[in-house]
């Protein structure tokens, strides 16, 4: 991943609190094409210069082919009130576990999968498990992208519960385990979106938490029908179960025993 500063100068009267709030808004709608993620760094302005510091998943992430119309109307805005071109500038890499971007042409399927602390992207590609940038989900409309975007954020509010074991654990624990959940149903939803507009199937991971035994969490049928899902070898090193019928993926609980 990068870390990219986006800076345009002000060379004009125009009213610095007007230019602050469409830049800051710019930032909004580029976290909503995908193109910047992670935690949004807010902007700040320096002498005549307005200046933001943020992280995207590829050096040419911020390229104008992937602006949707609401990032084009902000570009314009700017670059016209401050009689200035919008830069950006590519001003290092960042050091997380990251796992790199897909280049495959077709993936095999794409994973709905995301979790607390991760701040790389949540399509992960079925053939090569690296990220998929939804900017380049050409199909996806504004809607998709927001209703993307909603889930994660739901997501991962959830694992934070979960992971501080203090307030609703359990009821976070079984929103990511649960296929009936309000979270998972909202999930599914969006698998069964991005097959639709891409042809392409898209699986729903199933957190998997329990207190068994090794025999018995192999044992455990699909939740969602009851069918047989446990894989002969574990799928992109990860993915014990694996459910055609109903597009959910799982793995073995670390609490098998």
């Amino acid at each position: 991943m990068f870390k990219q500063k986006i800076s345009i100068t002000i060379n004009t009267t125009f009213a610095r609190e007007k230019l602050f709030s469409e830049f800051e808004t710019l930032m909004g709608n580029l976290c909503k094409t995908g193109q910047i993620i992670g935690n949004y760094e807010t902007p700040f302005i320096n002498d005549d210069e307005l200046i933001a510091f943020q992280t995207t998943l590829e050096r040419g992430s911020l390229s104008r082919k992937y602006f949707d119309e609401y990032v084009i109307q902000r570009k314009r805005n700017l670059e016209k009130w401050c009689n200035a071109k919008l830069r950006t500038e590519v001003v290092g890499k960042t050091i997380p576990a990251y796992k790199g971007v897909c280049k495959c042409k077709k993936p095999a399927f794409y994973i709905l999968f995301t979790y607390a602390l991760n701040d790389s992207g949540f399509i992960d590609c079925g053939t090569c498990k690296k990220v998929v940038p939804f900017y380049k989900l050409k199909h996806l409309n504004y809607n998709d992208r927001y209703e993307m975007l909603g889930w994660e954020t739901n997501y991962k509010a959830c694992d934070n519960l979960q992971l501080r074991c203090t307030v609703g654990e359990k009821w976070a624990t079984r929103q990511m385990s649960d296929p009936k959940s309000q979270l998972s149903a909202q999930g599914i939803k969006i698998c069964n979106r991005l097959k639709e507009l891409t042809g392409i199937p898209a699986y729903y991971y199933l957190y998997n938490y329990r207190y068994l035994s090794p025999e018995q969490d192999k044992a455990r049928k699909c939740p969602s029908c009851n069918g047989k899902w446990l894989l002969k070898e574990r799928l992109l090193d990860f993915y014990d179960f694996k459910c055609d019928k109903c597009n959910i993926l799982s793995s073995f609980s670390p609490n098998a025993k």
